[in-house]
C-alpha cells in the first residue's frame, strides 16, 4: 500500500463513527427539588412525626398542630348536621294536613264541611310544605358547614407534598408555627437531576429525550441511563458551554444526592 493512501485511510478511520469515543462532561447529582415545609394557620405544635434524615411519602404526616378547638367544632358541626328529628317531624306535619285536606275536599260535596274550612286546609298544607322545605335547606347547610369544619381541621394536619428525605428539621413539637416559618426541609431524591455543562459544539446534538449515561462513585460503579429533560436555551459565552439537565431514576433511594459524577454520551448518536 502506498504511504499516501495509508494516510488517507487513517485519517478516514480516526473521524468514522463507528471509532469514535463517547464525549464525557462532569456533573453534578442534586435533588429534584428541596421543599420548605410551612404551615397555612398559625399555632402551637403538639407533635412532629418525623426527624432530619426520615424518608416520607407524599401525603404523609409530618406534624399536627393543637387542634383541640378544631376537633370539638367537627364534633358539633357533625350532629347538626345529623339531626333530622326536625325534618322527619315536619314531613309527618305536612302528611297530616294533606290527609286532613283530602278528608274535608270528600266531605264538601255533601255540605259537612264549608268553603273557608277548605282554604284553611290548604293554607296549613302549603305552610308544611314550606317548613319541610325549610327544613332539608337547613341540614344542607349543615352539611356544607360540617365540610367547612373538617377543612379546617385538615389544616392542622402538615402533610409531605412529595417523596422525599428530611435534610433539616426547623422547629420541634411545643413551638409555635407562623405563616413565615419553615417546620422542616423535604428533599425530593425521586429523581435526581443531574446538572452539566456541554461545549456549545453540541447544541442540536443533545436535545431533550436523548439519553446519557450517569456515572457515580456512590454507590461504588454505578453506571445508569438517564434522559435529557431541559437544555438551555442561553450559552455562558465566557466558557463556551450551555445547561443541560437529565433525570436520574432513583427509586429506592440508594444513590446519595450533592455527589459529583460524570455524564457521557455516544457521539454517534449525538451527531445524527
Amino acid at each position: 500500500m502506498k504511504p499516501a493512501l495509508a494516510a488517507a485511510l487513517f485519517a478516514v478511520l480516526l473521524v468514522s463513527p463507528a471509532s469514535a469515543e463517547p464525549q464525557v462532561f462532569d456533573c453534578v447529582a442534586e435533588p429534584a427539588q428541596r421543599v420548605a415545609i410551612g404551615s397555612p394557620v398559625t399555632g402551637l405544635l403538639a407533635s412532629v412525626r418525623v426527624g432530619r434524615g426520615d424518608e416520607v411519602k407524599r401525603g404523609d404526616e409530618l406534624a399536627r398542630l393543637e387542634s383541640t378547638v378544631e376537633e370539638a367544632n367537627v364534633a358539633l358541626a357533625t350532629a347538626q348536621a345529623n339531626a333530622r328529628e326536625s325534618l322527619e317531624s315536619q314531613r309527618t306535619r305536612l302528611e297530616l294536613a294533606e290527609a286532613n285536606l283530602d278528608r274535608s275536599l270528600k266531605l264538601m260535596n255533601s255540605g259537612s264541611v264549608t268553603q273557608s274550612k277548605i282554604d284553611e286546609l290548604q293554607a296549613i298544607v302549603a305552610i308544611s310544605r314550606r317548613d319541610l322545605v325549610t327544613e332539608e335547606l337547613r341540614l344542607r347547610l349543615a352539611a356544607i358547614e360540617l365540610d367547612r369544619q373538617k377543612s379546617l381541621l385538615a389544616r392542622q394536619s402538615i402533610k409531605s407534598p412529595v417523596d422525599g428525605v428530611v435534610v433539616e428539621q426547623n422547629l420541634r413539637a411545643g413551638e409555635f408555627v407562623r405563616q413565615d416559618s419553615a417546620i422542616m426541609t423535604i428533599a425530593q431524591t425521586d429523581p435526581l437531576h443531574v446538572e452539566a455543562y456541554v461545549p456549545t459544539t453540541l447544541w442540536g446534538k443533545i436535545a431533550k429525550g436523548s439519553r446519557g449515561t450517569v456515572s457515580l462513585d456512590h454507590p461504588a460503579d454505578t453506571r445508569i441511563e438517564a434522559e435529557v429533560t431541559v437544555v438551555d436555551r442561553i450559552f455562558d459565552a465566557a466558557s463556551g458551554t450551555f445547561s443541560i439537565r437529565l433525570a436520574l431514576p432513583n427509586t429506592d433511594g440508594s444513590i446519595p444526592a450533592g455527589q459529583r459524577c460524570k455524564v457521557s454520551f455516544d457521539t454517534t448518536v449525538a451527531g445524527q
